[in-house]
């Protein structure tokens, strides 16, 4: 831990009394507990600069940090949000060679799951995006890089790889093939609600875009966490998540009994859960294609993307 205790009294003026590995989620290379020689507790998440599926992630840290820096420091928000902590300098990363690192307050409490949300806390997680897409006022002026990019390049990838007619990895093209079809379908609708649905879309409210119940922490309030996709698009870019919920429609009502002005456009919705569906898929294949894992690894991957394709198979039936 010697290099990380280095890091953080160069790059971030903390002099750390210990540092504990902790499960930091999907993205990060690693990620640590650290007690300051002042007793205050940071989380430390490391990030490889080079692996193609974190790149994207690495590169926008200097884009919305700053916007979750100012709404952690806002009356709404406070506490309920993760709070970042500046390096020297005003930025909010250090950097080595090969990582990435990024530093917040320490929250305690209890991480739900993607299907352990009780009722109460998807009331709660509701409200938070209530005050999070009424954000305003006093945002710093790099917001406006944050508006979300609607391309969907993800589908063109896909497209190729799908077009493929041999691949290195014989298992993940055995299991993806059957369902070649199924894909196109559902690339083509997503194009086609981008174009028809979702272009020239107004107004764009700040969203999480992966509000799920791996990205929530529950101690006396609870927090959301993974701030990774923060965007400027439509609230349903947020609301999306309630196909991932246990309690999905409880999720829907409570948020529109917060924000009674705003009308859910569910043709919208729909967009944004399709479009997810594709991108989950097409994460996992990059992962499997152009990363290395071992095999306990892999196999868990090949086990996403079919549970992946399978929620796709689901919007079809």
């Amino acid at each position: 831990m010697d290099e990380i205790s280095t890091l953080l009294k160069s790059e971030f003026g903390i002099v750390s009394s210990s540092i504990f590995p902790v499960p930091g989620g999907f993205s990060a290379k690693a990620a640590y507990r650290v007690t300051g020689e002042d007793d205050t507790e940071y989380f430390l998440k490391v990030y490889d600069k080079f692996l193609p599926t974190t790149r994207p992630l690495v590169e926008r840290i200097d884009i919305y940090m700053p916007v979750l820096d100012w709404l952690s420091a806002s009356s709404s928000l406070c506490g309920r949000v993760l709070a970042p902590v500046p390096a020297r300098g005003g930025v909010y990363k250090a950097e080595t060679d090969s990582d990435v690192y990024v530093l917040f307050i320490y929250v305690h409490g209890e991480t739900p799951g993607v299907k352990g949300m009780t009722r109460d806390q998807t009331i709660e997680l509701a409200e938070i995006l209530a005050h999070l897409h009424d954000a305003n006022g006093g945002v710093p002026p790099v917001i406006h890089e944050l508006t979300e990019d609607i391309s969907l390049l993800f589908c063109e990838k896909l497209t190729r790889y799908l077009s493929k007619s041999n691949t290195e990895n014989d298992a993940l093209f055995e299991l993806v093939s059957p369902y070649n079809g199924l894909l196109h379908t559902a690339m083509r609708d997503a194009l086609r609600l981008r174009d028809t649905v979702r272009l020239g879309y107004s107004p764009l409210v700040l969203c999480h875009g992966d509000a799920h119940g791996n990205n929530v922490i529950q101690g006396e309030r609870l927090v959301l966490a993974d701030w990774e996709d923060l965007r400027l698009a439509p609230v349903e870019a947020d609301l999306f998540i309630y196909a991932w919920h246990p309690h999905g429609s409880v999720l829907l009502e409570a948020y529109a009994a917060a924000r009674r002005s705003y009308r859910i456009n569910h043709e919208l919705l729909y967009f944004y859960v399709l479009r997810r569906r594709i991108e989950d898929v097409w994460f996992n294949i990059q992962r499997l294609t152009e990363e290395t894992s071992d095999e306990p690894e892999t196999a868990k991957l090949l086990d996403y993307t079919r549970r992946g394709i399978e929620e796709i198979q689901v919007l079809y039936t």
